[in-house]
């Protein structure tokens, strides 16, 4: 097989093989917003050849701030249809699946076929998704990796199929229903121990409460950009990541 010339500038970095490799390798996505986006384009300018997309929601202006495919000219639109437009105008040979209804216990076997790796960028406040998502990648031994942006940082969890679970990260138990975690959400504690100077214990009360977290576009580039970084050196058998307890984390704000 002859490198592309679109890939010819990963040669080098990785050698031809792994260039290969990563050619047959598909990333499902849970989050078509910030992390998820990015992170998207980030593998398919790397040369991954499969992409599932899943989210429900549109693009409104305010995303345009932070979300990889949010223009004013996809206000609107399906952000699983918007990113997949935009990433085939990246590479128009990848492969990419949406679900832009999101994912639910109802099409996961579905969202999960053929998936090598699982990234949950699934939105703050639909706790109850991640867990379900979380849940269907142990059964099928998938590794599923997440991040956050905090400001001008940003902090990245990778999980173990085998390891710790989601349920005793964030301090509940296995056997809790998803119907019992509604309204549930995960610790920003549990993120990150070092906290921006922003995020007070009465401005995250209030965010929470109204549904509205602040954050810009470097930290949510951040996240992608680290989190792609550990997921593909794991694909490609060179490293490790952190395993959950332990996470990356980088605040450039006090």
């Amino acid at each position: 097989m002859i490198i592309k010339e679109q890939f010819s500038r990963n040669i080098g970095i990785m050698s031809e093989e792994e260039v290969y490799t990563l050619h047959s390798t598909t990333i499902a996505i849970a989050g078509c917003g910030c992390i998820g986006g990015f992170s998207a384009e980030l593998l398919a300018r790397m040369g991954v050849g499969k992409l599932i997309l899943a989210d429900p929601d549109i693009f409104d202006e305010s995303n345009i701030n932070r979300q990889c495919a949010a223009t004013h000219h996809t206000v609107g639109q399906k952000k699983a249809d918007a990113l997949k437009n935009h990433l085939l105008s990246i590479n128009p040979e990848l492969e990419v699946v949406c679900f832009p209804e999101g994912v639910d216990e109802g099409n996961l076997d579905l969202f999960l076929e053929g998936a090598d790796y699982v990234i949950d960028a699934i939105d703050y406040f639909a706790f109850p998704d991640a867990v379900t998502l979380h849940r269907a990648a142990r059964k099928r031994d998938l590794y599923i990796t997440t991040a956050v942006a905090l400001g001008f940082g940003t902090s990245v969890l990778t999980f173990d199929p085998c390891g710790m679970t989601i349920e005793a990260y964030t301090g509940i138990t296995e056997d809790t229903t998803i119907e019992e975690l509604k309204g549930f959400m995960f610790p920003p504690s549990s993120y990150s121990a070092n906290l921006p100077s922003y995020a007070t214990p009465e401005n995250l009360k209030r965010w929470i409460e109204t549904k509205s977290i602040p954050t810009i576009s470097v930290g949510q580039a951040l996240g992608p950009g680290i989190l792609v970084s550990q997921m593909v050196l794991h694909i490609l058998g060179r490293k490790s990541p952190k395993i959950v307890p332990e996470s990356i984390q980088f605040q450039f704000e006090e």
